[in-house]
């Protein structure tokens, strides 16, 4: 209870009214917690604008490696075909006619198989001296062959046959011998008995004149290549492969497939380019040029191509994410909601506050009233508990009096005497009993809470002066209690006996006649509480009786049947809730009842309740 008088309790609320006036304005700390916010939500768009960037490029990186290995798979699927050309070169015993080379070729399905590739040929290797007699063999089949063009190299490669032949006429009988990037690669493959491709050429049959480039797989003499002495004496042609880079790109990549533009050079010159004016837009744009643009560097069978790889302007559309935008704009949204949230709680604060100064006027006219009937009224609750004690305690000496003559006069009166008479005295006598009864239990009843003296109670010693204090009643209903590990708690010890003494003489009370009566006292430790329970197999009660037996002077059962004064369980309750506790019952007729009670392990005793 506070100890503050009301003149000390109103200033109190003046300061805290005033304390209240000053937060309740926009204070700094408001609009700190605003600039923070936005601060958080700023942070939180750049990561995530950081995070998209990065999963955009993860992404192009993924798809410029594709497109980079791409590349190199396809070389190596031709290159596969060339070499597999020149195992059936070596097993016709290292050469071949025309006829079984055009049966192989159309056997081979090159337009669907082999996209971007121009056609697949042969390249047979002449000596100066041997070329009356190359011709001659060529013209047994084909009357009008011929090498072209003239040159002042010793040794001749003229395109012997390539297939399909219409579409690559023009490169029959060329002697690739004629020119420095073709006769370069063909000596590269001749010399290290690996597949090499040429430097950037235009090929004869290419009508739009774009960059290609000749791939090549040497063969030779009884396959004897073993030193760079052996592959030159035994050198006896190519297979090749011409490629119009462009067709190659296109059977390769797709651009219906692909949102990147690629751009290829060899060893600086470019051999294809997807570059547009829309790629050259994109290029000057920082983000673009610095995070979406990949350059690749492939060693491809005797040349270093330099792949670039560029994302298009449909790409940024594609991989674009609005969520950075978004988390944005909620973010100094939420950053506006709670600035006008704090807004409204200043200018609600300021209306209450306004509310309770009215309240507080209206409080202090009324406090001096209020002032008055609290004292009255204290006054009289004074005077009813003395008034209660006085008529309680003076009512004992007449009611002895009346018992001990009405003791008397059932002892004079004779067996032969009226019955009617002595029928009338012993009621008397009962009746002044039960009055004498009633009065001590009303007056234990007031005492309760008028002295407390907490200290350390053993409640199994409790148990056991109860025990000593109900013996007969014990002994003569047979009565077995039982009480297990009950803890030493810190009470007021006379109105802990009470209480114990109150149920336990009820669970005797109540006994069903003809069953052996059992009482157990059992505790728990729950949490900040002891949790009591005192049960027996009694007659029970009825659920709907449960609020009314802790009712002062309210019985269940007429005097007659079983004797008691209505005040037992109505004490228990009140030195339960003094102690702070709880007190309650579980029961159903003819199935005894359990008294639950609880009682705190740092006592708050209330004398006022």
């Amino acid at each position: 209870m506070s100890n503050l008088t009301p003149q000390n309790e109103l200033h109190h609320i003046h300061l805290e009214q005033a304390h209240l006036e000053k937060a309740g304005r926009m204070h700094w700390l408001h609009w700190l917690v605003v600039f923070f916010s936005l601060l958080l939500t700023l942070a939180i768009w750049r990561f995530s604008e950081n995070q998209q960037n990065e999963k955009i490029q993860n992404q192009f990186q993924r798809e410029t490696d594709q497109i980079a290995n791409l590349i190199i798979e396809r070389l190596q699927k031709y290159e596969d075909a060339l070499w597999s050309s020149v195992a059936l070169v070596q097993a016709m015993g290292g050469d071949i006619d025309f006829q079984h080379w055009e049966s192989y070729a159309n056997a081979l399905h090159i337009e669907e198989k082999y996209e971007g590739i121009n056609g697949i040929g042969l390249i047979h290797a002449v000596p100066e001296g041997q070329r009356d007699e190359y011709l001659a063999l060529q013209r047994q089949q084909r009357p009008d062959y011929r090498i072209h063009p003239e040159h002042d190299h010793t040794l001749l490669l003229p395109i012997s046959y390539i297939i399909p032949v219409a579409e690559n006429s023009a490169a029959v009988g060329l002697d690739v011998a004629h020119e420095s990037n073709r006769l370069k690669a063909a000596l590269n493959a001749r010399d290290t008995g690996t597949a090499q491709i040429t430097g950037p050429i235009v090929l004869v049959q290419d009508a739009e004149q774009t960059p290609g480039f000749l791939f090549y797989a040497p063969f030779y003499r009884n396959n004897a290549q073993q030193t760079l002495a052996e592959r030159r004496e035994n050198f006896t042609g190519l297979v090749y492969a011409p490629f119009v880079v462009h067709k190659l790109m296109l059977g390769t990549l797709g651009r219906d497939r692909r949102q990147l533009e690629v751009s290829i050079r060899d060893e600086g010159t470019y051999i294809y380019n997807e570059n547009s004016q829309q790629i050259n837009q994109v290029l000057k744009e920082p983000s673009a040029r610095d995070h979406l643009h990949n350059s690749y560097t492939l060693a491809v069978y005797g040349r270093h191509w330099q792949v670039d790889i560029w994302a298009t302007p449909s790409y940024h559309r594609n991989a674009a994410n609005s969520q950075p935008l978004l988390i944005l704009a909620g973010g100094i949204a939420i950053d506006a909601m709670l600035l006008l949230l704090f807004l409204m709680m200043s200018r609600a604060n300021r209306h209450s506050l306004a509310f309770a100064k009215r309240m507080s006027n209206a409080y202090q006219l009324r406090s001096q009233d209020l002032q008055k009937t609290v004292l009255r009224l204290e006054a009289r609750n004074q005077e009813l508990a003395q008034f209660t004690y006085i008529a309680s305690h003076d009512l004992q000496e007449p009611l002895r009096t009346l018992t001990n003559f009405s003791g008397l006069l059932l002892n004079r009166l004779s067996e032969d005497r009226d019955e009617q008479t002595r029928m009338a005295a012993k009621f008397i006598d009962q009746a002044a009993q039960r009055m004498r009864n009633l009065v001590l239990n009303l007056l234990s009843y007031n005492r309760i809470g008028e002295r407390p003296q907490l200290a350390q109670v053993d409640c199994a010693k409790i148990i056991a002066d109860v025990r000593a204090d109900l013996s007969s009643q014990i002994e003569d209903t047979e009565t077995e209690i039982f009480a297990e590990q009950l803890p030493t708690i810190k009470a007021v010890p006379a109105e802990i006996a009470l209480l114990f003494q109150n149920l336990i003489s009820n669970a005797i009370k109540f006994r069903r006649i003809g069953e052996k009566n059992r009482i157990s006292v059992v505790c728990a430790s729950e949490g900040s509480d002891w949790h009591f329970q005192v049960c027996d197999n009694g007659i029970g009660i009825a659920e709907e009786n449960y609020p009314k037996i802790f009712q002062i002077f309210r019985r269940l059962h007429r005097e007659e049947a079983i004797s008691g004064s209505g005040i037992g369980l109505a004490s228990c309750k009140k030195v339960v809730t003094k102690h702070g506790g709880k007190i309650w019952v579980t029961s159903s007729e003819g199935a005894g009842s359990c008294f639950h009670f609880t009682l705190p392990k740092e006592p708050r005793y209330d004398q006022e309740i």
